[in-house]
């Protein structure tokens, strides 16, 4: 059970880290070089953590659903003026 565990997380932490790096290289200012060992070091870091991004894109997800449903009107006994 913890060796699949392992390898889940392990397998899905090299695809994170090279969509980070792609997703870096590409929103990179063009005027500036990248500092191309601060760009490695932050991909491996959100490789690491890919299962707290999913957790937050998750998170993100169903706020923005939840956002787009209309409320339902209650029903309540009042004085409409």
């Amino acid at each position: 059970m913890v060796g699949t565990l392992i390898t889940i997380y392990l397998i899905g932490w090299l695809p994170v880290s090279f969509a980070a790096y792609a997703a870096g290289k590409r929103l990179a200012d063009r005027r500036t070089p990248a500092n191309q060992p601060l760009m490695v070091l932050v991909s491996l870091a959100a490789g690491a953590i890919w299962p707290l991004l999913v957790v937050g894109l998750v998170e993100l997800s169903s706020v923005m659903v939840l956002t787009k449903v209309p409320a339902r009107p209650k029903r309540s006994i009042g004085i409409y003026a």
